[in-house]
């Protein structure tokens, strides 16, 4: 056997040997990431939150606004979404008086009035995948926060998979829209 081959077997072994250590997730997101290529989750975050704003969507997004939104959120939220507005329906039918989850304020952001700009947006160095997006609710008294985007690269494009809330005032939403969505 020559060198060439003893020096391409190591080789081969050695790749073999790190991949056992990354976990399924990991080599997922590793090998979804290489399909944007060239393409960059802040500017689709950014992109997104900037439709939000536009829209001011109430509750759910709306029929029209999905037009708009969907193709910037990933299958998984959009199937969330769907998922949650079902439960809403049934609850309106079953509880016609009471008021039915997700029908008011802003869904995508952790204030409920939403915001009226997007100030910044920026990849988290460790998780460039988490965007940090600084917003702010022009007002009486305004109101400045920080969300955080948590993309996922599907169809060769960035979508918003879920939304990491950061507000910390009194009412503020608080941990992961995916989980708020799909709880029962």
């Amino acid at each position: 056997m020559n060198i060439a081959r003893i020096a391409l077997a190591l080789v081969a072994w050695l790749g073999v040997a790190g991949c056992q250590q990354m976990s399924t997730r990991d080599a997922a997101v590793t090998a979804a990431s290489a399909a944007c290529a060239g393409a960059s989750p802040v500017d689709a975050a950014q992109t997104f939150y900037r439709q939000v704003v536009t829209l001011n969507p109430r509750g759910l997004p709306s029929t029209d606004d999905m037009r708009t939104l969907g193709p910037l959120l990933s299958s998984g939220m959009q199937a969330s979404i769907a998922q949650a507005r079902v439960r809403q329906q049934a609850g309106i039918v079953a509880s016609p008086g009471d008021k039915p989850s997700f029908i008011e304020g802003s869904l995508f952001t952790s204030l409920f009035e939403g915001p009226t700009a997007v100030l910044s947006a920026e990849a988290d160095p460790a998780r460039p995948t988490r965007v940090a997006i600084e917003m702010i609710h022009a007002g009486p008294t305004d109101a400045r926060w920080r969300d955080h985007a948590l993309m996922r690269c599907e169809h060769a494009q960035w979508r918003v998979d879920d939304v990491e809330f950061g507000g910390d005032w009194d009412f503020a939403s608080d941990g992961h829209l995916r989980d708020a969505l799909d709880a029962e």
